[in-house]
């Protein structure tokens, strides 16, 4: 059903050429050979910008797998017909509380160390699953707009889940695309759960330009230059179709900090220095945009990689200096 609907419109265009095909090789319905080539060229041509849109919106593949702990609760919240797993850790004492969204293909098990860092600090902790990823239902379009939109929903309702007398503080952490989601909602408050303000932000190897995101599939697509304009027009087709706000005069750029959004809390940013799969330039956009903007921490970290739930040492010293200027948190 999902391939149906993301590859509709391709699927016709191909059915409309291979009509135009028949329709030439016999002269149907009108005896001219160089007019049904010219459908056939035309339906062919759109059938391929067709696939290139669909090939755009990538789906994340075969979801990896949740946390498996009886210390973790499970919840499958609903909005828009789908599901948001979202997996609690709860201390029995009021306490901080920071949510996790992942990365790009992640899963909760893939920030569970990261988690367990907080939670042996006396923290309640939550990692939300994308769309598409761990238990989460799919997206039959996969995007960040609607991804953000679920999980924006899920934490005005957090409620339902950690009740607000157990929460003294509130922070968000977003690793790659979950920093991406995380800029996002950081920078309304009203997105935000229970009657307490958003304490901090936290961001490690953040996406924060999708525009470079776009580029970098269409060079793997080969689209070739001449193509993109209209192919980027007809992107911006489905993305409108399922988000009317969205607004094509403004460009790519509106995906992109600051447009995209900019946390209105503190926020610490903690850069792998040798990014092997975001590069540097998303750092940089942040360094430049938030700095002035929010209160900004940044460092860039040599023994960090992108991906990975493992330890760090040095992430977690930088971590632990940023929380110090927080004297309300509980840290042992």
């Amino acid at each position: 059903m999902a391939f149906s609907l993301k590859w509709l419109r391709m699927l016709l265009w191909l059915s409309a050429t291979f009509i135009s095909a028949v329709c030439f090789m016999n002269t149907y319905f009108i005896e001219s050979p160089i007019f049904w080539l010219c459908i056939l060229a035309f339906c062919l041509y759109n059938a391929y910008l067709e696939f290139l849109v669909s090939a755009l919106f990538i789906s994340p593949g075969a979801p990896k797998q949740s946390i498996q702990s009886d210390e973790w609760s499970s919840h499958h919240l609903q909005f828009d017909g789908k599901y948001t797993h979202i997996q609690v850790f709860k201390q029995n004492q009021t306490a901080p509380f920071i949510v996790f969204i992942h990365g790009w293909k992640g899963s909760s098990a893939s920030v569970l160390d990261r988690a367990q860092w907080f939670i042996d600090k006396g923290w309640h902790a939550a990692i939300i699953e994308l769309p598409g990823h761990g238990s989460s239902t799919p997206l039959v379009t996969w995007n960040a707009i609607t991804a953000s939109k679920h999980i924006q929903f899920h934490l005005q309702n957090f409620e339902s889940i950690l009740e607000s007398h157990y929460v003294s503080d509130f922070f968000l952490y977003g690793h790659s695309m979950g920093g991406y989601i995380s800029t996002r909602i950081s920078k309304d408050p009203k997105n935000t759960p229970y009657d307490i303000p958003l304490t901090g932000v936290i961001l490690e190897s953040p996406l924060l330009l999708y525009s470079k995101i776009l580029l970098e599939i269409s060079q793997k697509l080969k689209i070739p230059h001449f193509i993109r304009p209209l192919h980027q027009k007809r992107v911006f087709r489905e993305v409108i179709s399922m988000h009317p706000e969205i607004k094509e005069s403004m460009g790519l750029e509106q995906f992109d900090i600051p447009l995209w959004g900019i946390p209105t809390a503190p926020t610490l940013c903690l850069q792998a220095t040798n990014d092997n799969r975001l590069g540097r330039s998303h750092y940089d956009a942040a360094v430049s945009e938030f700095s002035g903007t929010v209160p900004f921490t940044h460092h860039l970290l040599q023994s960090l990689t992108h991906s990975g739930a493992q330890r760090n040492e040095e992430r977690e010293h930088y971590l632990l200096e940023w929380l110090k200027e927080f004297d309300s948190l509980l840290l042992k």
